[in-house]
């Protein structure tokens, strides 16, 4: 085990607790109405600024596209680490992230994350459902939304993503809102699904150009789906030299 990644692992666990003790105040206090809620994701957003740099990761966003900060938009990322989540809140357009079930029940971070975002059971029918009823009614508070269509960390094959769910397509044709792909192309190395030692300091994520679905329908889900899958999987395999054929 090298020992430098074996401390800066423990300096990061420890700079992340720190943080959402001295922060949870004020998300506890933002939190008590849907009004104040934007001033969370802003605050989640300087966290993230701040916190990457001085556990001296690398960070790097690169927008392909324009910004879109008069309207909600569903951002959808590949999902290969546990280090995605907070690496997109480095997005300047602040966003309420949809996630398993199983966050609300970490200390403190849980309570928080169910409180501002919007958690789900995705082997519940029952519980899509109700999370489903609760992404439109972010968007109708103007909020826009950050999903992993993969819903979770399901490849066997990382960096090639598994399939898609239907949610986030079937929301942005019916609440007619953009997709704006992202790729996250190196956190896969950084922090391996199962393991606990950080092994590398770049956070790169690329801002794909948004995709208009004002005039798609519910057949056109699928094509929709397939679009941003290959525009995320085309960059990580360029930027990591990787050779498939993606057709």
């Amino acid at each position: 085990m090298n020992i430098f990644r074996l401390l800066h692992t423990i300096y990061t666990i420890f700079l992340f607790v720190v943080s959402v003790l001295i922060l949870f105040p004020f998300f506890f206090l933002f939190g008590l109405s849907p009004k104040w809620h934007h001033l969370a994701y802003k605050l989640d957003h300087l966290w993230a600024i701040v916190y990457f740099p001085l556990c001296f990761f690398k960070t790097q966003i690169i927008f392909e596209g324009e910004a879109l900060e008069d309207k909600p938009v569903i951002y959808c990322a590949n999902h290969f680490s546990t280090i995605d989540i907070p690496s997109m809140a480095l997005l300047p357009k602040q966003a309420c992230y949809v996630g398993k079930e199983s966050i609300s029940s970490l200390p403190l971070f849980g309570y928080m994350f169910k409180t501002l975002h919007i958690t789900v059971n995705r082997g519940s029918f029952r519980d899509r459902g109700r999370a489903y009823r609760k992404y439109k009614d972010a968007i109708e508070q103007d909020k826009s939304l950050f999903i992993f269509p993969e819903g979770g960390i399901n490849s066997t094959n990382i960096p090639q993503q598994s399939n898609y769910k239907d949610g986030a397509f079937k929301l942005a044709i019916e609440c007619n809102i953009p997709i704006v792909p992202v790729s996250i192309l190196h956190n896969w190395k950084v922090l391996p699904d199962g393991d606990w030692l950080i092994k590398g300091r770049k956070i790169k994520l690329v801002v794909h150009k948004p995709i208009d679905t004002t005039s798609l329908v519910h057949a056109d889900i699928r094509a929709l789906k397939e679009e941003v899958r290959s525009i995320i999987q085309r960059k990580i395999n360029l930027e990591n030299g990787i050779k498939t054929n993606l057709e």
